[in-house]
């Protein structure tokens, strides 16, 4: 149950990333409210692999420089057209990270974060993946909102419309 929950959340979250996504204009790509801050197009790719590189981490721990070099390059290839396929190639490897696990290991199995913190893995999978997905999707919405999408309300980034 505790499993099926996870997912759910996961899930959720990269649907309501994928309504965002519809809302992406090639002009918004280079968008950043500030000099050292991700624009538009940095948040996309990093919002394009997150959930599961950080499932991988937790699940597998076999985070190498190679791994991080071929997610460099996967993101690299990341554009407005292919946004929404990535983000369902990400889910798929989200529940590939999750078949690997049971609920005895959500509660008992330990995680390390990327910060050293260690916690029960269920409960890192929700301080990591789940809350970077929604925090960093806020953050897209938030960038669509002020580079001028008077189209997008809070409802896109909190309710998935039914169209």
């Amino acid at each position: 149950m505790y499993k099926e929950h996870l997912l759910l959340n996961m899930s959720r979250e990269l649907m309501l990333l994928k309504q965002l996504g519809t809302f992406i204009k090639e002009e918004d790509l280079q968008y950043r409210p500030h000099e050292k801050v991700r624009s538009t197009y940095e948040l996309m790719q990093y919002l394009s692999t997150i959930g599961s590189y950080m499932m991988r981490w937790l699940v597998k721990d076999d985070i190498t420089d190679e791994v991080r070099a071929e997610i460099r390059e996967y993101r690299s290839t990341l554009s407005i057209q292919n946004f929404s396929e990535r983000i369902d190639r990400q889910w798929e490897e989200i529940q590939s990270y999750m078949a690997l696990i049971s609920e005895e290991d959500l509660l008992l199995k330990q995680a390390t974060l990327p910060t050293k913190e260690k916690m029960a893995l269920g409960a890192a999978i929700i301080h990591a993946p789940i809350k970077w997905l929604s925090a960093y999707r806020m953050e897209l919405f938030l960038y669509l909102k002020m580079n001028g999408h008077t189209d997008l309300s809070t409802r896109e980034a909190w309710t998935l419309v039914q169209n």
